[in-house]
């Protein structure tokens, strides 16, 4: 059962205006919003399997968004919405879901300033879309990362309300103690498992329900701390923050189970919406690369792909041939200039009959040829 503790506060017009505190806040923390991207890739369509590799880039540039809010001063709006100052909200649980609509109601100072993160969740899958449909694989993994932050922030429920940080001297910082003290010392009991993730067709209602439902659970954040605060007698101790876990375990692993299927139902909804690309092969990212290396398929045996990959140390003319078992050429999978880094090359070989096969490698000086069985 939750305690509704606004209940005679939403007669009040209290308004709690932090501006310079705004550019503080940081969602869950570094440490949520690597789980919440990371864990987003075990829900992608076996269709986005070449993808997979996004799992650990995706945590990795998880915070880039905040790390923006110096550089950008319109960074810090599209991580939260104060929902509940909107008046409409307050009689029909709703708002206005177009910008253009709720600029002309309230004005775009109100509107920006009180936040707009379903609006950046809307924008962002879009940019997904179009790097996808772009071929352009490592632009298309930024964008998601950055929308995966903001999925993360807006199932935070503190982003979804104006009393984000307290609603009086007893519960003042609460938003830090939630999102990152909690978090992080609770972080390997977030457990959840994987569900599939399904095309959107409504973006904009999926984002904006996403700030409807997480609303929902900002008394239930306030109550655990409370009752933390009251057993411990203070905010701050190893009890307090026990207690705060036992209260809030139950609904933050929803809250986190659900930001990482919406994320990977928004990724999802982006490449079939680009056309459901599927990329020759994929830069890895990593730029530090030393050696030319060509690594042993895997799967092997296969039936019918199998993944190749390799390194380039320096820039260079790249082909990689498939050659059958009398050494003459099956398939040329890349001939072109290729930048260094580390690479994953799908090979489809559904046309071809069972047996052994070579794949080469040729890069400037390098070449290196292995050994794969396909097996129907």
């Amino acid at each position: 059962m939750r305690i509704n503790v606004f209940s005679n506060m939403k007669k009040l017009r209290l308004f709690i205006i932090l501006a310079a505190a705004v550019f503080l806040i940081y969602g869950w923390g570094a440490t949520g919003h690597k789980i919440i991207n990371r864990k987003s890739v075990y829900s992608f369509s076996a269709g986005m399997l070449p993808f997979s590799w996004w799992r650990d880039s995706l945590a990795a540039h998880s915070s880039d968004a905040d790390y923006r809010k110096n550089a950008d001063p319109t960074e810090s709006y599209r991580h939260y919405i104060d929902i509940d100052i909107y008046p409409e909200f307050l009689a029909n649980g709703r708002i206005p879901q177009n910008l253009d609509s709720l600029i002309a109601l309230h004005g775009a100072t109100f509107v920006t300033t009180n936040g707009i993160v379903p609006f950046a969740i809307i924008s962002y899958t879009d940019s997904v879309k179009i790097y996808l449909q772009q071929h352009n694989w490592q632009y298309a993994m930024l964008k998601a990362a950055d929308l995966g932050h903001y999925v993360g922030d807006a199932h935070n429920p503190l982003h979804n309300t104006r009393y984000y940080d307290g609603w009086s001297t007893f519960s003042n910082g609460i938003h830090s103690r939630f999102e990152t003290g909690l978090i992080n010392r609770d972080s390997a009991y977030l457990q959840y498992p994987y569900d599939a993730a399904a095309f959107v067709n409504n973006i904009n209602n999926f984002a904006f329900n996403i700030t409807y439902t997480s609303y929902g659970y900002v008394d239930s954040v306030y109550r655990a701390d409370s009752i933390a605060h009251i057993v411990s007698g203070s905010t701050g101790s190893t009890l307090y923050y026990q207690i705060f876990w036992e209260q809030a375990a139950g609904f933050t692993n929803i809250l986190f189970k659900n930001a990482s299927l919406k994320l990977a139902s928004l990724i999802y909804t982006a490449w079939v919406n680009a056309g459901s690309p599927i990329p020759t092969y994929i830069n890895n990212g990593n730029a530090n690369i030393t050696t030319f290396e060509l690594k042993q398929n895997f799967p092997n045996p296969f039936n019918p792909s199998t993944t190749i990959n390799f390194n380039l140390k320096k820039d260079s003319f790249v082909k990689l041939a498939v050659y059958d078992a009398l050494g003459r050429e099956a398939e040329v999978l890349i001939s072109k200039e290729m930048n260094s880094g580390e690479y994953s090359v799908k090979w489809n070989a559904e046309k071809f009959a069972s047996g052994i096969y070579y794949y080469r490698l040729q890069a400037g000086d390098y070449s290196d040829t292995r050994r794969m069985i396909l097996k129907k």
